[in-house]
């Protein structure tokens, strides 16, 4: 199990702790609000971007889903899930010392994010910090590889929603999935939905 330690992300996040602290002290909480549990559903389209390379390599649909506690404060804690492609590639037919084949690579990762989201209006800042599954799979002659392992991996993201409903909010999310050990960035829009599953 590859897991790097996330000193930086602990900095960011313990300035994201006082600062809300801090906010909550200047902020009225509006005490007819109730608590409340969401589901968000995503999807949109993502492109992977190297540490190295500033260029975009293809876009992705990237489908999410993120559950959040909203107890009445600025800050909100939930977990987050998505399904991304981290690295697609297809080449015409290759000559190796094992004879000519056609090589198709692919890098996917499911990460699973402790989230952290702040609400001023209707702009929402997401932070979330956690681990990735990634699997890496070769196909080459005919026979397919797949590796599979764990990495640290967080992600940031900013976003806009309008209600339509009394339970049911749309919005626009432009967010980022970082993989330090892999040096690779997924980022991009999302579209999402979400639903006020239970209030209390």
């Amino acid at each position: 199990m590859n897991i790097i330690h996330p000193n930086k992300s602990l900095w960011f996040l313990f300035f994201l702790i006082l600062f809300t602290q801090r906010a909550n002290a200047q902020e009225e909480i509006n005490t007819t609000e109730k608590f409340a549990l969401y589901t968000t559903v995503g999807n949109g389209l993502t492109g992977i971007i190297a540490y190295n390379n500033i260029f975009l390599d293809n876009l992705f649909y990237s489908p999410s889903l993120r559950i959040l506690w909203k107890p009445n404060h600025l800050l909100n804690i939930g977990i987050e899930s998505a399904y991304l492609t981290v690295s697609k590639q297809d080449s015409t037919l290759t000559t190796t010392p094992f004879g000519t084949t056609v090589l198709k690579a692919r890098l996917n990762a499911i990460p699973l994010l402790l989230v952290f989201n702040m609400k001023f209006s209707k702009i929402d800042l997401y932070y979330g910090i956690g681990v990735s599954y990634v699997t890496s799979r070769l196909q080459a002659f005919e026979e397919k590889v797949v590796i599979s392992n764990w990495y640290y991996c967080y992600d940031a993201a900013i976003a806009y929603s309008l209600p339509i409903s009394r339970k049911i909010n749309i919005g626009l999310e432009a967010k980022s999935y970082f993989f330090p050990k892999l040096q690779k960035i997924s980022g991009g829009l999302v579209l999402n939905f979400s639903y006020r599953l239970l209030q209390w």
